[in-house]
């Protein structure tokens, strides 16, 4: 009897974890445009929140296009790097994924923080999306498991489009995060 219980409450959780995310989240999706240097939080393909980010520096390190969904959130993750493990960055600043790793479902790679504050905007990374840790913090709150992201090269020719997003990118209470 305790196994049937064991094996119910088993089912309720990921019965949870693969309806419950979805559906309490609506309709979020990340799209990472590779030639603005820019993430774009949407909620049923409305923009909600634009960051700044760092992509791959290119060569090996080049982030990879394509459509993809977050199969992991880990907050304060070991960094495993060149044979060294550093320990979370609240007790390690060299810690390169900085206070959050968003897996996504390509292997190896993902959305996280940084120790690199000023280097969003910029191709620096090994290959994956990072980005400040405030924006990390809020990205992974309202992020799920099975959410689609999309990462593409992007043009630069859809000017009115994103002159929006640039809008919204410099709105005081975007950067400040609702605060005024």
């Amino acid at each position: 009897m305790k196994k049937f219980f064991i094996l119910l409450l088993l089912l309720v959780m990921l019965f949870a974890v693969a309806f419950g995310g979805a559906k309490a989240n609506g309709g979020y999706s990340i799209v990472v445009n590779k030639s603005y240097h820019l993430l774009f939080l949407k909620n049923n393909g409305k923009i909600v929140r634009v960051i700044p980010v760092t992509i791959g520096k290119g060569g090996d390190s080049e982030t990879p296009v394509g459509n993809f969904s977050i199969v992991s959130i880990v907050h304060n993750p070991k960094w495993y790097f060149n044979g060294k493990v550093y320990p979370p960055y609240s007790e390690d600043p060299e810690n390169g994924l900085g206070v959050c790793w968003i897996g996504i479902s390509l292997p190896s790679y993902g959305i996280h923080g940084t120790n690199e504050p000023f280097s969003p905007g910029r191709n620096r990374s090994h290959g994956c999306v990072r980005m400040n840790n405030n924006d990390v913090k809020y990205l992974s709150s309202v992020s799920y498991i099975g959410e689609p992201v999309k990462i593409e090269n992007g043009e630069k020719d859809n000017i009115s489009e994103h002159m929006k997003a640039i809008n919204m990118l410099y709105d005081i209470e975007n950067f400040l995060g609702g605060e005024k």
